[in-house]
């Protein structure tokens, strides 16, 4: 089986950011810790958020990033509403 790609990556991908492209990466390691802090608060253990490996939480994450990157976001509120966020 292929390795995944680290979280960074997959977000990247997942926001359509050429895999070259890394002007961005600060706001997005950001998104991905807040989108860790977001679980936690919901009551997902502290190892699980923390689990690159589990699909879950990668596509947790991916979901946050991209409804809160940038500010002109027109998926922002459906893709807020998916994953439950306040």
């Amino acid at each position: 089986m292929a390795e995944r790609p680290r979280l960074l990556d997959a977000c990247r991908e997942a926001l359509r950011i050429p895999a070259d492209c890394t002007d961005f990466d600060a706001e997005i390691e950001d998104l991905i810790e807040a989108a860790r802090a977001a679980m936690r608060a919901g009551g997902v253990a502290d190892a699980v958020s923390a689990d690159d490996s589990n699909g879950t939480v990668r596509l947790a994450v991916k979901v946050y990033c991209r409804a809160n990157f940038g500010m002109d976001n027109p998926d922002a509120e459906r893709l807020a509403q998916t994953i439950c966020l306040p």
